[in-house]
């Protein structure tokens, strides 16, 4: 007669075997801290005046909500985007540059002016309406957009800083380098804007 099989001689079954998650539907792993010696060195002394109040919504959740940045409105609205290159945010100042301009050729056809001599005729007042209600369009979507850009763009620089695990000085210094303003491409933009602008009025 043979013993009983005790618990221990039995096998618990297998669990099935889980298939890997692609990268993209795997739960998100935690982001570095967001400190504010970071965020000072990222932003300078705007970080206290104006941005930690304007981006405290996306530290809670950074998912993107509408906030409200007065200065991407304005200059959106009179030079394209260039508060986002002055702010290194370079992928949305080419979305706000071109993007309007293909709309408006689109919404107005292949036949649209191509001078302002040329657009300020009285035949072509409705592409002048249409012009205006793209730029208000590009305004209110630049003011809508810019804090959560910036966000996105500091905790980019943050991670990146966490990642080389450098000394908190030199990780700061980082920081301060891959922030700050592009003063040198906005005037280059400028220069350029009014080159184009002059060389319209002249033809």
């Amino acid at each position: 007669m043979t013993a009983p099989e005790s618990p221990d001689d039995r096998h618990e079954p297998e669990p099935p075997h889980q298939p890997e998650l692609p990268r993209w539907a795997r739960p998100a792993a935690a982001s570095p801290e967001l400190s504010d010696a970071r965020m000072v060195a990222y932003f300078g002394g705007k970080w206290e005046k104006s941005y930690k109040r304007k981006l405290a919504p996306f530290f809670e959740d950074p998912s993107f909500v509408p906030t409200w940045n007065w200065s991407a409105a304005l200059t959106s609205f009179f030079t394209p985007s260039i508060w986002f290159l002055y702010r290194k945010l370079y992928l949305p100042f080419a979305l706000f540059f071109f993007v309007p301009s293909f709309v408006l050729r689109y919404l107005t056809g292949s036949t649209a002016p191509a001078t302002l001599s040329e657009i300020a005729k009285p035949e072509n007042e409705s592409f002048r309406v249409m012009a205006l209600a793209v730029q208000i369009s590009v305004a209110l979507a630049a003011g809508g957009t810019a804090n959560w850009f910036l966000f996105r763009r500091a905790r980019a620089a943050n991670r990146f800083v966490s990642m080389q695990a450098l000394p908190e000085r030199e990780g700061l210094s980082l920081m301060q380098r891959m922030g700050g303003v592009n003063r040198m491409g906005t005037v280059i933009f400028l220069a350029l804007m009014v080159m184009i602008t002059l060389a319209q009025l002249g033809g």
